[in-house]
Order: structure tokens, then sequence, then C-alpha cells
């Protein structure tokens, strides 16, 4: 309860009051009270930093307390605050890894995987041909060295297989045809190249971040073929993007026909690098389509001669040919197409 015998006391003892009252000072004529008056009050007053109210709301807080409250105009007593809700700092962390793990952190997987690809770098001539001297000489930690330096340079997998292993395939092949090579040192740098291939083919189909398609293609090599470097090399990018790739090379006994007969394949790829092969190539293609379980089987053709003259594609039989970059994307589109045009027919 107010009490202002209570206050009048306190003011005429300074003693009695904590601030420290003038001596002297009349019970009337005061113009403004001391602090330590005002704790008395069991709410403690709160001093704002906000223009205080205005003088109506002012004068009726004021005149709750009585006549000598009133004398203190410079004094805004406002009610106590609403109690504020206490912060779930384990909310807001929960909040923020939330935030890490679904946005900030894949955006930085984003942006470290898509520009550092490095896919558009190329070998400089330097290194093409310390790589193509290395393998002329069998020379294995060479090479391997050279590849290494490349690739800390920022050259991508994909970028070495296309244009440092394939370059170096064919210029042996040219060196074979002017006879600055002889059989055996072609086939020793073709095998070469063959097992560098398998030795990356590990991480260079990790570059790609492959996911299963469902997709599945059988690579065939005609069985007087020497040579399956291309036909590897193929079957890594197909690997990349998700296919399951099954190969037929020369001499492993498995029968290409048969095979597609017995199971499903969404395409077929066949390899060759010589003239004399092409003869029995369009028969071969032909039994191939007839015993298909798939009877919309893609048939693709590859190597050297069809890159040459891709007039062969038609002569042969096939679909479509391309190099080992650009052949799972192609065979893709076929499918679409045969898979749109089979659809209007039903």
């Amino acid at each position: 309860m107010y009490n202002p015998d209570h206050y009048r006391r306190r003011a005429r003892d300074p003693a009695q009051t904590e601030g420290g009252a003038a001596p002297g000072q009349e019970e009337d004529g005061g113009a403004s009270l001391s602090l330590s008056a005002l704790s008395v009050n069991p709410v403690q007053p709160v001093f704002e930093r906000q223009p205080s109210p205005g003088p109506r709301a002012r004068s009726s807080r004021l005149g709750d307390l009585g006549p000598r409250r009133a004398a203190a105009p410079h004094l805004s007593l406002v009610a106590p605050p609403e109690p504020l809700v206490p912060i779930d700092r384990c909310a807001r962390q929960s909040r923020l890894f939330c935030v890490l793990e679904d946005a900030v952190i894949p955006s930085l997987l984003r942006y470290h995987d898509s520009p550092r690809k490095r896919v558009d770098m190329k070998p400089s001539e330097a290194e093409f041909e310390d790589f193509f001297a290395c393998l002329l000489q069998d020379d294995e930690d060479g090479f391997v060295r050279t590849i290494d330096r490349m690739r800390d340079r920022g050259l991508s997998l994909e970028s070495v297989f296309m244009d440092v292993f394939v370059p170096a395939a064919l210029r042996m092949g040219e060196r074979w045809c002017d006879d600055s090579s002889d059989f055996v040192a072609v086939t020793v740098a073709v095998g070469q190249l063959q097992r560098l291939v398998q030795r990356y083919g590990a991480e260079f189909c990790a570059e790609g971040h492959p996911s299963a398609t469902g997709h599945r293609i059988l690579l065939v090599q005609p069985d007087d073929e020497t040579h399956n470097f291309g036909l590897s090399l193929v079957a890594e990018f197909f690997r990349r993007d998700g296919w399951d790739v099954v190969i037929a090379l020369a001499g492993s006994g498995l029968d290409a026909v048969q095979r597609v007969h017995a199971e499903w394949f969404d395409a077929t790829g066949i390899s060759t690098g010589s003239h004399m092969l092409l003869p029995g190539l369009r028969d071969r293609i032909g039994a191939l389509r007839h015993q298909s379980l798939n009877p919309g089987m893609v048939v693709m053709v590859g190597g050297p001669l069809f890159a040459v003259d891709a007039s062969l594609v038609e002569r042969v039989g096939a679909d479509l040919t391309a190099d080992a970059r650009q052949a799972p994307g192609l065979v893709l589109q076929w499918l679409a197409q045969r898979d749109v045009a089979v659809s209007r027919r039903a």
C-alpha cells in the first residue's frame, strides 16, 4: 500500500535515504523524488530508450502513485516488460545443421564438381610427344609419370583417353602403314594402351558419377581382329554412363549371336580396323538382328575405317558410328527415336 507518511519521514531524514536527500528539503516543496524513494515500489521502474508515452498515458500511470510522484515529469515509468521467451539453442543449432546439410554443403560440392571437371583442358604437344616416346620405348614408368604430370596440371581422364591414348594408337597405325614400326612394336604399344585404359577405368567411371540406367550393350569383335584397344575404350565410356557392358572379344569363345538370342540387349557395338573384314561384317550384323531377343536393338560400328568413310555404316547394315566419347549419347538418341516410332504404330 502507498503510505505518504513513510515517504515524508524518509525525505526529512537523509540517513534513512539511500540516495541522501538534501537536508532541509521541505515536505511539500520538492520538485523531484530520489531514486531510492521510487525503489520501494514492488515493481522496479524501467527506464526506456524509446520515446516516453504520451501525456495522457503518462498521467494515468503516475496518478496511481499519488500526487508527489506526478511531480517528476522527467522520469518515464512503465509497466514491466513481458518475460522473454527463452531461446532454444538446441533447436537453433538443429535448424542450422539442416541448412548446412541440405543447402550449403550440396552447393559447395556442385561448385567443386562442375567447374573443376577439367574436361576442356588439352594436353600440350610436348606432353603428347613425351608420352609417345615412352610408349615407343615400352617405358612404362616413363609414360605413367607423363600421365601423372598431365593430370596434376588439370587434365581429366576423359581428355587423357581421347586426346592422348587415341592419337597415340592412330599414330602407331600410321607407323605400321609406312613401315616405321614393325608388327611386334605396334602390338606391344597398343597392348600398353589397352592396359592403361583398364588401369584407370575405375577412376574414370568415378569422374562421371555414374548411375544405373538399366541399359545393356554387347560389344563385339570380329574373330580375325587382333587389337581390342578401341573396344576397351568404348566399354569404359558406356560404363561411366551407367550401362551394363558385355564384351565378346576375338578368341574368347563367346558367340555373340547366341548371346543376343538368349539375353536382352539394347544395343550392340562392333569394332573393326581392317578392310578385309568388311565383307563378312554385313552378314554378321544381319544375323545379330535376326536372332536378337530385342527386335529394336541398335547396331553401332566403330573403328578408323568408319571415321574416314561414313558411307560404310549403311553398306554393312549398321545404324550409326561414333567415337567412344559420343557413342553412349548417340545410342540413347536412337533408342528414344525407336520408342517414339513404336508408340506411334501402337
